[in-house]
Parts: structure tokens; C-alpha cells; sequence
């Protein structure tokens, strides 16, 4: 997909700054997918979702605006001190204090 393609969707959904998502809702109207729809995601307390949804906000951001096209969350998993994300074949450990692992 086009580089200016991918901008524009940023631009239609009103995603303010350089792209960067700030909440599930943006995500969801850029890449068309809900994070909060994810089964794992819907069973965690309400303090770990609000956690959740920033971690996992920040950790799309970190991908280039092509690479977050591919990108495509499929289970959240909690642990103790992080998040265990899966996406594809891969999975990524979001720390409660921000860090990727």
C-alpha cells in the first residue's frame, strides 16, 4: 500500500500528532480491528485494560505506519509485571513499566 494511502486513513480518523494512537478507539478506525474485542482483553480487570490499551497503544506506535498495516493483534495474555501480545507468528512482552521485551 501507497505510503500517502496509509497517511490519508491517519488524517480521516482525526489521529492527532505524528500518527501516534492514543486510545483503542483510533486503532480501531485506522486498522479496523478492536483491541477491546479481543476475548483476553475483555476478562481483565478494569485497571489492567486501561493499562493495557496504553501499552499496547504505544507499542503499535513504535512500528513504521506501513508495518502497522500488518500488524494484527490476536490474543492478550496478563502476567505478573506485563502483557504477553501475540500477533502473527510472533509475540511481544509489554512491561507494566512501558518497556518492550
Amino acid at each position: 500500500m501507497k505510503y500517502n494511502k496509509i497517511e490519508n486513513k491517519y488524517i480521516k480518523a482525526g489521529v492527532k500528532g505524528h500518527y501516534k494512537f492514543e486510545n483503542a478507539l483510533e486503532v480501531q478506525k485506522v486498522l479496523g480491528y478492536d483491541l477491546k474485542a479481543i476475548p483476553e482483553f475483555k476478562i481483565l480487570s478494569v485497571a489492567d485494560r486501561t493499562l493495557a490499551e496504553k501499552l499496547i497503544c504505544s507499542f503499535i506506535n513504535g512500528f513504521g505506519l506501513e508495518a502497522r498495516e500488518r500488524l494484527r493483534l490476536v490474543k492478550i495474555k496478563r502476567e505478573s509485571g506485563k502483557f504477553t501480545v501475540y500477533y502473527g507468528n510472533s509475540y511481544s512482552y509489554l512491561y507494566d513499566s512501558g518497556s518492550v521485551g
